[in-house]
C-alpha cells in the first residue's frame, strides 16, 4: 500500500489539511503518510512519502538544515525503536534497519546504544531557504486505540519563529 491511499490516511489527510499550524502524520514505520502544505514548507522531510529515518540518516544535506541534528536524529531513533517494540518485526522493518546500519554509521551506533527514547514533545530548529532559522515546539498525539498512526503538530516558540510561518504560509498560499 502507498503511503496515503486507506480511509484512515485519507481521514488524517483532511484533518491536517485542515489546521493552520504545520502537522504531518507518521506510521510506525517512520513514513508520511498525510501532511498540509505549511509542514513541507518547512522542512521537504515532511511530504507524503517520506521516511523520516532514511530522510534524517541518508540524506548529506540534512545536517545543516536542522538546528540540532544530532538530537533530532535520537528522537528519529527513539520513534522507531519505540515502533519496532510495539509491532513484531517484520520484513519491512527488517529491510528499513538493515538498510539504515548498512548505509548510516551513524544510525549504526545510535541503534547499537539503545538509549535513544521516544520523545513526545520538545523543540526543533530548522534552517530554512526562504524565511531563515524556526524553532518549532512539537507535540505527538496518537487517536485512542490506534498505535499505527503519530500526529504530530507543530506551534512557534518565539516571534521570530510566528513570523517566519506566517511568511511561509503566505508563500504557500500564493503556489
Amino acid at each position: 500500500m502507498e503511503p496515503g491511499d486507506d480511509a484512515t490516511t485519507l481521514s488524517l489527510q483532511e484533518f491536517v489539511t485542515a489546521l493552520e499550524s504545520p502537522a504531518a502524520v507518521v506510521d510506525r514505520y517512520l513514513d508520511v503518510v498525510a501532511a498540509n502544505r505549511l509542514a513541507g514548507a518547512v522542512t521537504a522531510s515532511f511530504t507524503v512519502g517520506t521516511n523520516l529515518a532514511r530522510f534524517t540518516f541518508l540524506n548529506p544535506f540534512v545536517e545543516d538544515s536542522i538546528g540540532s541534528w544530532d538530537l533530532q536524529a535520537e528522537r528519529n531513533v527513539g520513534m522507531l525503536r519505540d515502533s519496532v517494540e510495539r509491532f513484531e518485526e517484520d520484513d519491512r522493518f527488517r529491510d528499513l534497519l538493515g538498510e539504515l546500519m548498512a548505509r548510516s554509521p551513524v544510525f549504526a551506533t545510535k541503534w547499537a546504544a539503545r538509549s535513544a527514547v521516544p520523545e513526545r514533545r520538545g523543540v526543533t530548529e530548522f534552517d530554512n531557504p526562504l524565511v531563515g532559522r524556526l524553532a518549532l515546539g512539537f507535540e505527538q498525539l496518537r487517536r485512542h486505540g490506534d498505535d499505527e498512526y503519530v500526529v504530530v503538530l507543530w506551534a512557534p516558540v518565539d516571534d521570530a519563529a510566528r513570523a517566519g510561518l506566517r511568511r511561509l504560509r503566505e508563500l504557500v498560499a500564493d503556489v
